[in-house]
């Protein structure tokens, strides 16, 4: 019996949308092979004859040079364009943009991804108030859905934020085991072995509508038809996240760099003190 409840349950969870979720932007995002760096910002040059006084802090072994200078003449910044309106083309453009998006949507869902298979998904409701809580066990490895940032569900675009942690359950019973206690596992509920074929979940907490369960659907119908792109990017971004740490580590930056700071006192101008005295006059 609780066998047949499970797979009832799995059942019909592919059954809350009439339409299947398509991705709003590609799973690959433009790589650029070597970037151009920013140009240094020019540094203020202070001649010694205008350095008033100087005091030297030094904190937390970070040393700062406090310099009071005389007034510097500093380029103001260049007065940006106006806006130009958009072409009739352009509106057009726009108008159709929105009407695809439909309703949008913000979707937070919490993951902890247990030995690196199964996955509980916390989401809470939208619109409702007040606000029901939802948990999910999950055949999918939510850390291979991170390159996925939006995507549209019947008539909802989802903008995707996902908060992802990790169970190691070998770990976590070796670290209670030196502590003298012990570490229960949760109990996951039965769920197809083959998450890329069958993508499925099962809700454990809380009491979802079909709006509820719309955007878990679609994470599921997502990986179903894109997984392989979705794996191979979030190794991809995995193994350069480990380069750059390993660079990292390799050429760390000096965590205490000297720091020098200036300051002056700005005059105020014959125009900004006369309207001064103007408002100081009609506020009495």
């Amino acid at each position: 019996m609780k066998a047949f409840l499970t797979y009832f349950f799995l059942f019909t969870a592919c059954l809350h949308a009439e339409e299947t979720a398509t991705l709003i932007e590609p799973i690959v995002k433009l790589q650029i092979a070597n970037p151009t760096p920013a140009p240094a910002q020019e540094r203020l040059v202070v001649p010694p004859e205008d350095i008033i006084s100087t005091k030297v802090v030094i904190r937390d072994g970070q040393k700062f040079t406090i310099q009071k200078i005389e007034p510097q003449e500093i380029t103001p910044l260049p007065i940006p364009p106006p806006p130009q309106p958009l072409t009739p083309e352009q509106e057009s453009a726009r108008a159709a943009h929105r009407a695809s998006i439909g309703k949008f949507r913000t979707l937070m869902v919490s993951c902890t991804v247990h030995d690196g298979n199964k996955t509980l998904l916390r989401w809470s409701s939208q619109d409702k108030d007040p606000v029901e809580h939802f948990a999910a066990w999950s055949n999918v490895n939510f850390h291979h859905l991170t390159s996925l940032t939006r995507f549209k569900k019947n008539d909802t675009t989802y903008n995707v934020m996902f908060g992802i942690g990790e169970v190691n359950t070998a770990l976590m019973t070796r670290l209670h085991t030196r502590r003298n206690t012990t570490y229960t596992p949760p109990t996951i509920p039965e769920l197809p072995a083959d998450s890329k074929t069958s993508p499925s979940y099962l809700v454990t907490e809380g009491n979802p509508t079909d709006e509820d369960l719309a955007p878990i659907d679609g994470l599921h119908e997502i990986y179903r038809e894109h997984h392989t792109d979705l794996i191979a990017e979030h190794q991809r971004i995995k193994a350069e996240n480990a380069q750059r740490a390993a660079e990292l580590a390799a050429n760390p930056p000096d965590p205490t760099p000297d720091l020098i700071i200036r300051y002056w006192t700005a005059e105020k101008t014959l125009a900004e003190k006369q309207q001064e005295q103007t408002q100081e006059g009609e506020a009495k």
